[in-house]
């Protein structure tokens, strides 16, 4: 046995995962994506920005649960670039004259109202993600991306359909919010 094996090991910290840092990246691309929605500007770019967005949700969740790398710090993380980024992107949307002002405001609105809740009730505790949860982010970043694929030439009609879908998202957001508030304030 040799002096390494014998000296105690240093615990990674709980934020220093490589799901997380996908999760950190995925934060940090909302940026690019706002000021090219906002501009107009370099819709193939704008589209594949989106699109690693919508994807990497996915892919940090699955590298968590295969790498065993879920965390408290990625519990919190996750769902918060999700909200910040679909709500910051659909409101670009709506500065760049491609989404109706009332489903970024819904989605948005309920996002504060749930903040709101959840560290004025039980900041201790964060409800479980739910099916429905899944389900609404699911639509919503389809819906984006949609309207993304809609901002290219001949694609116009992929952005009415990811209209549709956002709406839908935005309702199913409501609906999620409230089965949310109900999980925070349940004793």
């Amino acid at each position: 046995m040799t002096d390494f094996d014998r000296a105690p090991r240093e615990r990674t910290p709980d934020w220093a995962t490589v799901p997380n840092a996908i999760t950190a990246l995925r934060l940090l691309l909302v940026i690019p994506i706002a000021v090219l929605l906002v501009d107009g500007a370099s819709p193939v770019v704008t589209l594949l920005l989106l699109a690693l967005f919508g994807a990497s949700d996915w892919i940090d969740g699955y590298l968590a649960r295969r790498l065993g790398q879920t965390s408290r710090t990625g519990a919190i993380l996750d769902p918060v670039a999700d909200r910040v980024g679909v709500a910051v992107i659909a409101f670009a949307f709506v500065l760049g004259g491609h989404l109706p002002l009332w489903m970024a405001s819904t989605v948005a609105g309920v996002d504060l109202v749930l903040a709101g809740v959840y560290l004025g009730v039980r900041p201790s505790r964060s409800p479980a993600v739910s099916g429905l949860g899944k389900v609404r982010t699911a639509v919503l970043m389809t819906g984006l991306a949609l309207i993304g694929l809609g901002l290219l030439p001949g694609f116009g009609v992929a952005g009415l359909v990811g209209q549709v879908v956002c709406g839908a998202g935005a309702v199913t957001h409501v609906i999620a919010g409230i089965g949310y508030v109900r999980a925070i304030l349940r004793p």
